[in-house]
């Protein structure tokens, strides 16, 4: 107990202390042309946003500096306010992303954002968070001690939660923070409708398909076997295009072992944008330790590495609708031949992101070299 009241002076003493240059820097400043900080001050201007807590969050009317932990947000952020201007920090692993999609085109000014300050999974450097000055920092709530340790020092913090499998409800509550954030609340509820319409399309579609006709699939999340249970997030669209996941049984995320697959004997592949995993290193058996040559889908060819567009189109983002699509069509190839992705991805990027797409960089988006 003494060790962890010891361990919180000595954050707060070194926050006080980033403060306190700040804040002499700040007066120095005062003297000559100001700083932003004393700008947000003088305007005073600031509103309540209720988070996924249920918690009511003030922060500045106008966000000029953000930092974002849960990995697919930033490009959520892109999607809806059209830069990423805004966001001085976020995860490493959402840089990752950043650097080899699209969206490293898009909006460069995303790669100028700060990943140092995170030190392992979710857990953050204070003092160097502290010194990126935000308005407002995004955390996930399933690690409460971090979003209470940032409090303590003053930060406003704004929890999105995963709950309920991730269900497009879920995803919408994401929408609805950003939107309230940034002022673009018709820009949120356009993108809900495209996605609503989208799911609604393809879920209709396989409805009609007996669950004798609904091939086994397996999401590869990476080399460890790795795989997604019936309550996950990915579940919400394994099964939602018609297809019957192995895993379904499983509770979270499990690593199982090739035993368990040769038993479940997947139809249809899908791997993750987590891992530097393809297709062909499944179908030609690079894997050391696994045998994959008796497995239904690698008979057939049926291993797919699924899209990167603005982010991975596996966890919730702006393109998840998308992912309906595709994986439809990799599931029932006869009953939704007439979805063309090609064109329905380069279609959502002129009418969503005024963007035209070249060939090449739609191909790129669906790996379409690799499946």
């Amino acid at each position: 107990m003494k060790g962890k009241l010891w361990k919180s002076l000595l954050i707060v003493l070194s926050v006080v202390l980033a403060l306190t240059v700040l804040g002499g820097c700040g007066q120095q400043a005062q003297e000559g042309e100001g700083t932003q900080g004393e700008d947000k001050q003088q305007e005073g201007e600031t509103r309540i946003i209720v988070d996924q807590r249920g918690v009511e969050v003030e922060v500045p009317k106008s966000i000029q500096r953000m930092v974002v932990l849960p990995m697919p947000l930033p490009s959520v952020i892109y999607s809806i306010v059209g830069s990423g201007e805004s966001i001085a920090g976020m995860h490493p692993t959402s840089m990752v992303a950043v650097e080899r999609s699209i969206l490293a085109e898009m909006a460069p000014e995303m790669l100028k954002a700060e990943t140092g300050f995170v030190t392992q999974g979710f857990e953050v450097n204070l003092e160097e968070l502290v010194k990126l000055d935000p308005d407002v920092v995004v955390q996930w709530g399933h690690v409460p001690d971090v979003v209470e340790e940032m409090e303590e020092v003053g930060l406003p913090v704004i929890v999105i939660e995963v709950r309920k499998g991730c269900s497009q409800d879920n995803f919408e509550e994401w929408l609805r923070i950003v939107g309230e954030l940034f002022g673009k609340e018709a820009r949120t509820s356009e993108l809900a409708k495209i996605q609503r319409d989208i799911i609604d399309e393809v879920k209709g579609r396989v409805a009609k398909i007996e669950q004798k006709d609904r091939p086994r699939v397996f999401f590869f999340f990476n080399e460890e076997l790795r795989t997604a249970g019936g309550d996950t997030h990915h579940n919400f669209w394994l099964e939602g295009s018609g297809g019957i996941n192995v895993a379904r049984d499983l509770s979270g995320w499990k690593n199982v072992d090739m035993e368990q697959i040769l038993e479940w004997n997947p139809e249809v592949i899908f791997v993750s944008n987590f891992t530097d995993i393809m297709p062909q290193d499944i179908l030609e058996d690079k894997i050391e330790g696994q045998e994959w040559g008796q497995v239904d889908a690698v008979k057939n060819g049926r291993v797919y590495k699924i899209p990167e567009g603005v982010y991975r189109w596996e966890p919730p983002n702006a393109e998840r609708a998308l992912l309906f699509k595709w994986v439809a069509q990799k599931n029932f190839p006869e009953i939704f031949a007439d979805y063309d992705m090609k064109k329905i991805v380069k279609d959502f990027y002129e009418d969503f992101y005024n963007r035209e797409l070249t060939s090449e960089e739609v191909k790129t988006i669906l790996h379409y070299d690799k499946n």
